[in-house]
């Protein structure tokens, strides 16, 4: 047995000991996650958890990708996860295996290729295929000046396009809201685009996908960004509501991290241990079962 996979209730119980005693050694995983509007919670039940399996109860629940990331800083038994454009020097990004494979580390490079386990697209929905302010928007967002912003904020670019558009866009004001992971994206993609662009006003909200999905399905946005697919029911409904398609743009892909404090010793997890960390039912509690030691955060 090696000491990453040490279970026994002895090893175990040296940790709460020591914690007990005041040495500055933790052993119980704190786990942080993300409110269940989110894009990132679906899609992280989905990839580690499974469809069938909910969430461990007593996790701390974050309502952004930045707040999950600050929380694992402050706290050295934490471990969540939020997309990689938000590390710090404060944590820890770990590498991530699957099906006792090698542990991938969370880069651009590994995302891009596809050999992460947890590289996913980021979306943006319309209903009806776009038309002016708006598609001379999401045409820029796509093309190569657009896509360097996605490269300077952490993500990865996908393919640029040189749109045919006009350099001048109707003037309008576009309301965005949704996913949180996007939301320093889709930020800085508004600053730039209203620089350039003065008489188009895009107004971002963040929210979470599921907040972005809802209001782009009752017409109170024009865009939702999202970090999961629209699931079919939202679809139908959305279409039913509006009389149009919904129109699903990938503008960028997205390593989801596992964050650890930076002082926490583990540099890999398989997505069996972080199954077993999150989901209902799972064995692991704490760091020593993971380690074999537990954390010396002195």
């Amino acid at each position: 047995m090696t000491s990453r996979k040490v279970v026994g209730m002895a090893a175990a119980l040296v940790g709460l000991l020591a914690v007990g005693c005041g040495t500055g050694v933790q052993d119980e995983i704190i786990r942080v996650s993300r409110q269940n509007n989110s894009g990132t919670y679906h899609y992280f039940r989905e990839e580690v958890l499974g469809k069938a399996r909910e969430f461990k109860s007593g996790s701390l629940d974050m309502s952004g990708s930045k707040d999950v990331v600050e929380l694992v800083a402050r706290t050295p038994g934490a471990v969540g996860y939020s997309g990689m454009g938000y590390a710090t020097d404060e944590v820890k990004m770990l590498e991530v295996s699957k099906d006792s494979g090698e542990p991938v580390g969370p880069t651009v490079e590994n995302a891009s290729s596809g050999d992460y386990p947890l590289a996913r697209p980021l979306y943006i929905y319309v209903l009806g295929e776009p038309t002016g302010a708006v598609k001379h928007y999401i045409d820029w967002i796509k093309s190569h000046e657009g896509q360097d912003i996605v490269a300077e904020i952490g993500y990865v670019p996908v393919n640029a396009i040189t749109p045919e558009q006009s350099d001048s866009p109707p003037e309008a004001t576009i309301t965005i809201s949704g996913s949180d992971t996007m939301v320093n994206l889709t930020q800085a993609w508004a600053e730039t685009y209203g620089q350039k662009f003065a008489q188009v006003r895009p107004e971002v909200a963040g929210g979470g996908s599921g907040v972005g999905i809802a209001k782009l399905i009752d017409g109170t946005v024009e865009m939702a960004n999202a970090s999961r697919e629209m699931k079919p029911e939202e679809r139908e409904k959305a279409e039913a509501n509006s009389g149009e398609k919904v129109v699903e743009i990938t503008v960028a892909l997205d390593a989801l991290a596992v964050y650890v404090h930076k002082e926490n010793p583990l540099d890999s997890i398989s997505l069996e241990e972080l199954a077993e960390i999150f989901g209902d039912g799972g064995t692991i509690k704490v760091w020593t079962q993971v380690t074999g030691w537990p954390i010396d955060v002195q």
